[in-house]
């Protein structure tokens, strides 16, 4: 499984994002928000929610706690400020694209040891 649903309003953090995961392998399902993004992880298996935590519509720290009671273990990488306490990773704005990248790999790496 080397899908990764990116979650963001933000043309160019979507632009920025989807390319290095696309490079890197993955495929990429992108929700322009998050209640859009708390059905799609609730329909189909992802290896990670990546969810920008500017406000539209539902708030992405709210996604946060409806995918967390829902799905525990799927790994939620939140970007920019987030209010949730949730064990969520973050990651601040702008983005780090080697931070990123190691997140990434990170998660990965995570998933295949403990999803075999």
């Amino acid at each position: 499984m080397n899908e990764i649903l990116l979650c963001s309003h933000n043309p160019i953090l979507i632009k920025s994002l989807y390319g290095l995961l696309r490079d890197d392998g993955y495929e990429v399902d992108i929700a322009d928000h998050p209640a859009l993004a708390v059905q799609r992880v609730l329909s189909k298996d992802f290896e990670a929610l990546v969810i920008d935590s500017e406000p539209f519509g539902l708030s992405a720290d709210e996604a946060i706690q409806i995918v967390r009671s829902v799905l525990p273990d799927l790994p939620v990488i939140s970007v920019g400020p987030s209010k949730s306490d949730s064990s969520a990773l973050s990651m601040k704005i702008p983005v780090d694209l080697e931070e990123f990248k190691q997140i990434i790999s990170d998660v990965h790496c995570y998933n295949t040891i403990h999803h075999k």
